[in-house]
């Protein structure tokens, strides 16, 4: 187990809803006119993003190495009558399986090496249909990681837009501090 596995681990078991319970507002309006399907949610934790796509009437898949994690999604699911499929995976390895509608990847791809996060970045964007739907989350707005998520999208094959987020604890309520800044991408594959 490496050491980030290892906090997410113990994140995970410590708290019911790590990240909050909503999904990120970006992600809800970038859905607006994208068809129902498949989608999967790469590092989906506890589930705040998958679920609300499978209520939404998406087939999901929420990918994540943390167990206690998957776990919790689960149960979240059956209590909420959803069906949500989960994957213990590493996303730097994990194949999407096409066609996708949608791909969420929030607050996961800064983790890996950059190479291995532009990888998944791509194996997402040759998975997504016409059309399809690639959202993207990384901590903090700097150039820094406004060029990575633009270098995101780019190896995902995705024309979309890079915003900056204030993310309060209204949206988080278990964050550790009030306030965190967020670059959030969405693209879609032309």
């Amino acid at each position: 187990m490496t050491p980030a596995h290892t906090t997410y681990e113990q994140l995970h078991e410590s708290a019911a809803s790590a990240y909050g319970e909503r999904p990120d507002a970006e992600l809800v309006q970038a859905l607006a006119g994208v068809p129902a399907g498949r989608a999967v949610d790469l590092g989906g934790g506890q589930g705040r993003h998958g679920l609300y796509l499978a209520a939404a009437g998406f087939d999901v898949e929420l990918v994540d190495l943390s167990e206690a994690a998957l776990a919790q999604a689960q149960e979240s699911a059956r209590s909420a009558g959803l069906h949500l499929r989960t994957r213990r995976s590493n996303i730097a390895f994990y194949e999407p399986p096409a066609p996708l509608q949608v791909v969420v990847a929030a607050l996961i791809l800064h983790i890996p090496a950059r190479h291995a996060a532009l990888k998944a970045a791509g194996a997402a964007g040759l998975a997504l249909t016409r059309g399809g739907l690639l959202y993207l989350s990384l901590p903090g707005f700097n150039p820094e990681t406004e060029a990575l998520a633009s270098e995101l999208l780019d190896s995902a094959g995705c024309t979309g837009r890079v915003v900056k987020h204030v993310v309060t604890r209204e949206e988080r309520p278990r964050l550790p501090v009030t306030r965190r800044n967020e670059t959030r991408a969405v693209g879609f594959r032309p």
